[in-house]
């Protein structure tokens, strides 16, 4: 009897956990869902509706469509999207608007069920009059600073109308994205005025946010005379806006104001007689409570962001009182130079470069050595970056040949105001033969006037060097290596790339990347490079 109750309790419990599993084998599914039929059909005019459905020749999911769908231009209502089985239905609260060409652009909203292929340039026109709009626009999108293609960047055109809202601070008249090629194309667009900007459009809102969005635009209304016109556009990082204060951080030893962007440099200004150490860290500036202050410190200070836009406040510097936080405890510290990396071959060095957290009250030069071979000891001359003691220089006084370079910095050598120590720090490099260092030189004619020559390493995009010149540069001492060069328009002379600004209609400073790689080799001089 117990086995017999066992079986049927088995086959009950098996019964139960079957499911429905699909059949195995065959040809995979490999076509692409194909449109059979829509209302209104595609070309349509006079189309008078507000649902729009779509007929497919196979099971179909959408889940991603709301996301996926792009409709130009906007139709400024909402709209609900219901799927069953193969076909699709979007349904808008309110009618289109009159004498219009809509197109819809599904991309890769639409897929098959069992193995997810994409509607392949699925799409769909109408009008709600007449005629239906002819015009096209296309063209690809670069990175100016980069050259390279973008994908997923927003290119609007917006209608150009009397009235007082700017054209980025509304929705576009017509829109598209970029696709993995950084290509765009417009089509079907009215023949009217248009502005055309292209930003990068990261929280999907349709308005361009200046504070973290590449931007790119024309300076000059565009009219599409012919039936298809192509324009290129290359977006750059926009920095219009001064930095804003985002919160202030008071404790026992320090004073930290953040901002909502990196500080290039700043002017400080003490309203009283005391004085206080500060530093510039990224997106911070900290004030440190050395010397001593007994008191709130009132202070005018002007921060300068990468594009010199420029903030000026007047922070009150109060530092926590002695009892809210736990009596401070020395501790040791460690220390990095951050211009060259252990066990990596460097050319004979020029400097190091040390950067500290708090400022430094005492160092013992004479314990810090740098050995050739780890016999000779080369002379060294120690100087501060800054006045707050907190970025230090190492100079070698004696340029000899090396196999290899030995820093060493024993602990206890250098003590911040805090009393903290360093760490034993040591660092190792071979250096690379001086005999056998390579050299580019060239012109560029492009642009006139002086410019900006940067000499970029291609394995990690960094700028290893960078000049200003007007008819030839040169870049000697180099490593070998494979590199590319990126030539800066410098219109007012100041050094550095200048963003443009949007709002003024001032285009920024005219980029040229270098096309293919420059391979350099040990002891080669490559001369008359033409960038042209």
């Amino acid at each position: 009897m117990q086995k017999i109750i066992l079986t049927l309790l088995c086959s009950i419990v098996l019964y139960g956990c079957a499911q429905f599993v699909p059949p195995t084998g065959g040809p995979k599914d490999i076509q692409a869902p194909t449109l059979i039929n829509s209302t209104p059909e595609n070309k349509t005019k006079n189309f008078k509706g507000t649902t729009i459905s779509l007929t497919f020749d196979e099971l179909i999911e959408a889940n991603a469509l709301r996301q996926e769908l792009i409709i130009t231009p906007d139709p400024g209502n909402s709209f609900d999207i219901k799927i069953k089985n193969e076909n699709v239905v979007i349904s808008f609260d309110e009618p289109f608007q009159d004498s219009t060409t809509y197109t819809f652009n599904f991309r890769n909203g639409v897929k098959d069920l069992s193995e997810k292929n994409p509607a392949q340039n699925l799409k769909l026109v109408f009008s709600t009059g007449s005629e239906i709009d002819s015009m096209t626009l296309n063209g690809t999108v670069r990175n100016l600073l980069t050259n390279k293609k973008l994908e997923e960047v927003l290119v609007g055109l917006y209608e150009v109308k009397e009235d007082s809202i700017p054209y980025l601070k509304r929705k576009p008249s017509y829109f598209i994205k970029t696709d993995t090629t950084g290509t765009y194309s417009f089509e079907n667009i009215r023949n009217v005025p248009f502005r055309l900007f292209a930003f990068t459009d990261k929280n999907q809102n349709l308005i361009f946010d200046s504070k973290s969005e590449l931007i790119a635009f024309l300076p000059d209304t565009i009219k599409l005379d012919t039936v298809t016109s192509s324009i290129d556009l290359s977006l750059y990082p926009s920095n219009t806006s001064p930095p804003k204060l985002t919160r202030t951080l008071s404790k026992q030893q320090t004073v930290t104001l953040n901002f909502d962007k990196n500080i290039k440099d700043a002017q400080v200004t003490f309203l009283g007689t005391d004085t206080l150490n500060y530093k510039i860290d990224k997106s911070q500036f900290i004030f440190f409570n050395y010397p001593t202050a007994a008191d709130t410190i009132l202070t005018k200070l002007i921060v300068v962001d990468s594009s010199d836009n420029a903030l000026e406040l007047e922070p009150k510097i109060k530092f926590s009182e002695l009892g809210k936080e736990k009596e401070y405890q020395p501790k040791s510290f460690n220390i990095r130079v951050e211009n060259a990396k252990a066990n990596t071959i460097i050319k004979y060095p020029k400097e190091y470069l040390i950067r500290f957290d708090e400022p430094i009250i005492n160092l013992d030069e004479e314990s810090i050595t740098l050995t050739i071979d780890s016999i000779n000891a080369i002379p060294l001359k120690f100087s501060w970056v800054d006045n707050s003691k907190t970025i230090l220089k190492i100079e070698p006084q004696v340029n000899t040949k090396a196999e290899k370079l030995t820093l060493s910095i024993p602990s206890g050598s250098i003590t911040n105001y805090k009393s903290d120590t360093n760490n034993t720090y040591t660092l190792i490099n071979n250096v690379y033969p001086q005999g056998e260092y390579g050299k580019i030189s060239g012109s560029f004619n492009e642009f006139s006037g002086q410019k900006i020559a940067e000499l970029i390493d291609v394995r990690t995009q960094e700028v290893i060097e960078s000049q200003l010149f007007t008819d030839k540069f040169q870049f000697e001492k180099l490593l070998p290596g494979n590199y590319i060069i990126r030539v800066i328009e410098d219109l007012n002379n100041n050094g550095q790339w200048d963003a443009g600004n949007f709002e003024d209609n001032l285009l920024p400073e005219k980029v040229f990347v270098s096309k293919g790689i420059i391979k350099l080799k040990a002891n080669f001089e490559l001369q008359d490079v033409k960038l042209n």
